[in-house]
């Protein structure tokens, strides 16, 4: 009996030293994985950037279009396309606008001579009402003056609200002429980043409809792309920087600001087993070059995090 229960007590204790055990490993692993302040090393290469430049709009190409091989400079006019009617439209707000313009003024000029047609319809009508009053004049033509300061009074305001109307047209028009400046302006293509044209998809002369690459542009400073395990993925925050050093050369180290952090589901996936199983992703972390240049395909070696 006294033998049972020793035998009990034995497997008791290392039934609790197994689960001790067990937890503490995946405690540790636990901390492995979220431990965000353990440095990282981990291998990227430059890749090549390419960039394909469209016009918002429809139009026909009036420009040339540069050849493979030509260097952009990043801001530069690459090329204009010209959407018919446009420049007869703007031509056509603007007289409207002149036009617009000219009968505000003229509306201006009336109410200042129906202004100075009331002062002196005024001034009569004070002069013979003390004529009437003295019974000198006759009460009908101080009425007929009263009618007729009322009338002029009555144009007077008349004139003056049509200006809220003219400021509307005005405004309308304005509106318009800048909706057509801006499609002029949407028909200079400007190249966004400088690089070497690579493609040339179209000629000056041909229609080309809005969203189709003109050219293709192999953008001068690649990106450096690194793949980073989930558990790390908080070193590369967008925005931070990080060190990189040549594989071939690491004493010529240089800082790289992370620009990007998109996830990759086409490469594999590893599985840490411990009380729950959970799958650790690999995220691709593009870095930009700072304060030196780097060529397409070479390997870098990233680094992160405490030294």
């Amino acid at each position: 009996m006294a033998r049972d229960s020793m035998k009990k007590a034995v497997w008791i204790l290392v039934a609790v030293v197994i689960a001790v055990a067990g937890a503490w490993g995946y405690g540790a692993l636990v901390r492995q994985e979220d431990d965000s302040a353990q440095a990282v090393r981990l291998l990227g290469i430059a890749e090549e950037q390419s960039l394909d430049l469209s016009f918002a709009r429809s139009g026909r190409l009036v420009t040339r279009v540069p050849d493979e091989g030509e260097a952009i400079a990043a801001g530069a006019v690459v090329a204009r396309i010209e959407e018919p009617g446009l420049a007869e439209d703007a031509r056509d707000y603007e007289r409207q606008r002149a036009e617009v313009r000219a009968r505000d003024g003229t509306r201006r000029e009336d109410i200042e001579k129906l202004k100075a047609d009331l002062a002196k319809i005024s001034s009569d009508e004070k002069r013979i009402g003390r004529l009437v009053a003295e019974g000198v004049a006759a009460s009908a033509d101080l009425e007929a003056l009263q009618h007729l300061r009322e009338a002029t009074q009555a144009q007077i305001r008349s004139r003056e609200k049509e200006k809220d109307q003219l400021d509307a047209q005005e405004e309308e028009l304005a509106a318009r002429q800048d909706k057509v400046r801006r499609f002029e302006k949407e028909g200079a293509l400007m190249a966004p980043a400088g690089g070497t044209v690579l493609t040339r998809h179209h000629r000056d002369g041909e229609w080309v409809e809005a969203g189709a690459p003109i050219v293709t542009l192999q953008i001068e400073t690649p990106y450096i792309r690194v793949e980073v395990p989930e558990e790390r993925l908080s070193l590369f925050s967008v925005g931070g920087r990080v060190r990189v050093s040549p594989q071939a050369r690491p004493e010529l180290s240089f800082l790289s600001r992370v620009v990007s952090v998109k996830p990759r589901s086409e490469f594999a996936t590893r599985k840490n087993w411990g009380l729950q199983s959970r799958d650790l992703k690999t995220f691709s972390v593009r870095l930009a070059p700072e304060g030196t240049a780097v060529i397409a395909g070479q390997t870098f070696v990233v680094e992160a995090g405490k030294t």
